[in-house]
Parts: structure tokens; C-alpha cells; sequence
């Protein structure tokens, strides 16, 4: 088998076992996410999986996205049951506007290249949110999963310049996501190391 294909296999393991650690903290409490956001998650997880693979043309790249859209859905369904519903905010109503235009301009230019490269924004709008909460409570996210994802990304991104084709568009979804959820994990670690500290020195 080719070295690309079997790397693409372990990224797309190492994603679902980002998954599970995530939903394994759920499930025990240390995590309630909001159901809504998992649904929009969900949604451009769908889209850009889709558009990917269209893009890419190669199932190896595309292993870390098929994973990550099934893992979604798995963590949708554990969310509706452990997680707590509240409505989109004008944040998430903008990252579904994004996912929206996204699928329009696919549908209407057959790019699917340039409708992944806008779904890449949403995803970086869709995670402020989480960057503000790990940055005013990091015990809310615990960092193992994220820096687990970052791993992921890591080694899609090797597998596609293993399997180079040309196309720059196919760097977009793994840089961009490496920088988004390992950057979550390098803030969980960071600030709370800060405020541990500023604990310690008001005592």
C-alpha cells in the first residue's frame, strides 16, 4: 500500500481518537457544549468533507475530514443528550451565513475548490467562541483532545504534500484547522498556567 494512503489512514484515525477523548470528557461532565453549535458544526463539516474530496480528488487527503464529519455527527447525537440547547448567536448566525454562500457558489461556479476555501473562514469564525471561553475559563476545554485533532492536521497536511498535485487550494483546510484547534489547545495550557500563577501570588 502507498506510504500517502496508510499515513491518510492514521490521520484519519488519530482524528477519531481526538473524538473520543472529547466525548469521553463529555460524557463525564468536564464538558457541556452547546447543541446548536454542534449542529452548525456539523453542517460545515458535511460541506467542506464534500467539497474536499470533489476538490482533491484523492481519498487519502480526504481520510482527516471524512473522519472529522463522522465523528461530528457521533458528537451531535451525544450532545443532544448531555449538552445543554440554546439558540444561535449573531456570531453563529454568520458562520451559517458563510456555510450558506459556500454551497450557493459551489452550486452556481462548480468550484468546488473555491467553496472550500470560504468554508475554511467559517470554521475560523465558528472558533472564537471557544478561544474567548478557554481564554476567560481554560478549565471548561481540556487540551488533550485539541492538540490531538492539531496531530491530525499535522499529518493530513503531510499526506498532501506526500500526494502533490499542484493544488494549493488542497493546503487550505489543513493549515487553517492545525492553527485553529491547536492554537485552543496552546491557549487551555497557556492561560491556565497564567491565572494558576496569579492564584499563587495572591495568597
Amino acid at each position: 500500500m502507498d506510504a500517502g494512503v496508510i499515513l491518510g489512514l492514521v490521520a484519519g484515525s488519530v482524528h477519531l481518537a481526538s473524538y473520543a477523548l472529547y466525548n469521553r470528557e463529555m460524557l463525564r461532565g468536564h464538558i457541556r457544549p452547546n447543541t446548536a453549535t454542534w449542529i452548525l458544526w456539523t453542517f460545515l463539516a458535511t460541506m467542506n468533507t464534500a467539497s474536499y474530496i470533489v476538490m482533491s480528488q484523492d481519498l487519502a487527503k480526504a481520510a482527516t475530514p471524512i473522519a472529522g464529519c463522522a465523528a461530528c455527527i457521533v458528537t451531535l447525537g451525544l450532545s443532544a443528550g448531555k449538552g445543554r440547547l440554546s439558540g444561535l448567536n449573531r456570531l453563529d448566525a454568520a458562520v451559517l451565513a458563510i456555510g450558506i454562500a459556500a454551497g450557493l457558489f459551489w452550486w452556481t461556479s462548480r468550484s468546488a475548490a473555491g467553496a472550500n476555501l470560504l468554508l475554511q473562514l467559517a470554521f475560523v469564525v465558528s472558533n472564537i467562541p471557544t478561544f474567548n471561553g478557554v481564554w476567560r475559563d481554560p478549565r471548561i476545554e481540556r487540551p488533550l483532545p485539541w492538540f490531538g485533532f492539531a496531530a491530525a492536521y499535522m499529518l493530513n497536511l503531510a499526506v498532501v504534500i506526500m500526494r502533490w498535485r499542484g493544488s494549493y487550494a488542497d493546503l487550505a483546510y489543513p493549515v487553517v484547522s492545525l492553527a485553529a484547534d491547536g492554537g485552543v489547545g496552546v491557549v487551555i495550557v497557556w492561560r491556565g498556567r497564567q491565572l494558576a500563577r496569579r492564584r499563587d501570588i495572591s495568597r
